[in-house]
């Protein structure tokens, strides 16, 4: 009886343990669901995080990148006048400059007026094709003077005031009146003085008497120089004569609070877009994924950003209303847009490079398959150099050029490429590069295997005694 009370004890103690265990295994099972929903949970959020911030970097990046080019090109007087001043080499620009002069100089000359009265009264119907030649003779002065290095000085320095004149004010740095009501100006009346200077000197009979013209620079505030010219020639011009208004008195303090936003916004992207990139590498457990995905962001986002500039230039030149304008608007947008398109073209290629330094470098299949190659290839090529500058027939050498055929193509094309895409050659210069190429991938194609070394060994000499000894092997 009391063997079989210990053995009922027995079993009594190894079925609690085994609840005990199975407890234990169900609260760990638990604790494991937990941990398991916990981290689900938590790469959600991770993800979720490090895709947004992707998102916020690439758009912080596009918007700083087109605040830091516009801040450069339309605040900056020196780069401004870099763009606008080849300006009055255009034909476009030279003929709508040459037009808007002659009508201002016809304003100072009545040239039918002079004809009327130096003919007598029967002569005067020929007043009216003697003042349509005169002005032809006109235009051509002033089309040989636009064409000139005089009208470019003038124009250059005519912009140049204009701008640092609308930057000190939009930043609050001057007060600069430029005319009575406030505006900033271009101001063309120098042009014009210059202008008629020239036409005075070509022909000093028409302006009817002897004249002195007086001397006007860019400095000169407008009406100033007005005053002065309408002085010498005896004539009343309007205010507004030879300027045109870059902006308006009345749209200052707009312009000044969205200048001011802008800058702050310029600087805030600034600051913002290198702390996103690094918060998302950070957070990101898949770096190099990560990387890659900024990269193709900002790609994308220039990409959008050329199709839309290219989209704006459409609608701004569907905005002219003179045809004959048509051509100048569009020069002067092309002197702005052309380098923003050499801009993100450069940066571009070096997302470009980044990306693919990231994903060659990656231990992928076939980034490591493709890594091979090239160890290859550049080995093959290497080995052909060397062969080639020594004029040795290694066998050796040969066989595993033969081998590597295929590299060895390879790497002479791809050098022909990079020196093509880097280098300015003359049309002769591609040429002889391509001539060589092809002589390089001929030759290539033409390498042949060395024949197979013979086996010169000598025979075992043991083997041919213990032979003779034991004489021949039984068969069968």
């Amino acid at each position: 009886m009391e063997h079989v009370a210990g053995n009922g004890g027995g079993a009594g103690t190894e079925s609690s343990e085994l609840s005990q265990l199975r407890e234990e295994r169900d609260r760990l099972r638990h604790h494991i669901d937990v941990m398991e929903d916990r981290r689900r949970r938590g790469g959600v959020i991770r993800r979720t995080a490090v895709t947004l911030l992707v998102v916020l970097s690439v758009v912080s990046f596009v918007a700083a990148g087109v605040g830091v080019f516009a801040r450069r090109n339309f605040l900056d007087t020196d780069r401004w006048v870099q763009r606008v001043g080849p300006l009055s080499e255009e034909p476009a620009v030279e003929d709508r400059l040459g037009v808007y002069l002659t009508e201002q100089l016809t304003l100072l000359v009545d040239v039918r007026a002079l004809f009327e009265d130096a003919l007598p009264e029967r002569g005067r119907i020929l007043a009216v094709p003697l003042a349509n030649a005169v002005e032809g003779f006109v235009g051509d002065r002033v089309d040989t003077f636009v064409h000139s290095d005089t009208f470019d000085r003038l124009w250059e320095g005519a912009n140049r005031r204009a701008h640092a004149a609308a930057v000190r004010v939009l930043e609050g740095e001057s007060r600069l009146e430029s005319t009575d009501d406030g505006d900033v100006v271009l101001n063309l009346v120098p042009v014009i003085d210059a202008a008629l200077a020239e036409l005075s000197q070509a022909s000093p009979e028409i302006l009817g008497r002897q004249v002195s013209i007086p001397e006007v620079s860019v400095d000169d505030v407008p009406a100033a120089a007005i005053s002065r010219i309408e002085d010498a020639l005896g004539v009343d011009l309007s205010e507004d004569f030879g300027q045109v208004v870059v902006y308006r008195e009345s749209q200052l303090s707009a312009a000044q609070d969205a200048l001011d936003l802008f800058d702050r916004a310029v600087t805030a992207l600034l600051v913002l877009t290198p702390v996103l990139v690094a918060l998302a590498l950070w957070l990101s457990r898949r770096r190099r994924r990560t990387l890659l995905q900024l990269l193709a962001g900002a790609a994308i986002g220039l990409v959008v950003l050329r199709r839309v500039v290219f989209a704006l230039e459409a609608q701004v030149l569907d905005q002219v209303r003179v045809p004959a304008n048509e051509p100048v608007v569009r020069s002067t947008a092309r002197a702005f847009i052309d380098p923003f398109i050499d801009a993100t073209t450069w940066l571009l290629v070096g997302i470009l490079a980044i990306a693919l330094v990231a994903a060659l470098s990656a231990p992928y299949p076939w980034a490591v398959s493709l890594r091979r190659r090239v160890r290859d290839g550049a080995r093959a090529t290497a080995v052909a150099v060397g062969a080639a500058g020594s004029r040795t027939r290694d066998e050796r050498s040969l066989l595993w050029m033969q081998q590597h055929r295929q590299h060895l193509q390879l790497g002479g094309v791809a050098f022909a490429l990079v020196v093509l895409w880097f280098a300015d050659l003359p049309w002769w210069g591609v040429l002889v590069l391509l001539g060589l190429v092809a002589a390089y991938e001929v030759g290539v194609s033409r390498l042949e295997p060395p024949p197979p070394p013979v086996d010169v060994r000598p025979e075992d000499p043991s083997a041919t005694v213990a032979q003779d000894r034991t004489g021949p092997v039984p068969t069968g």
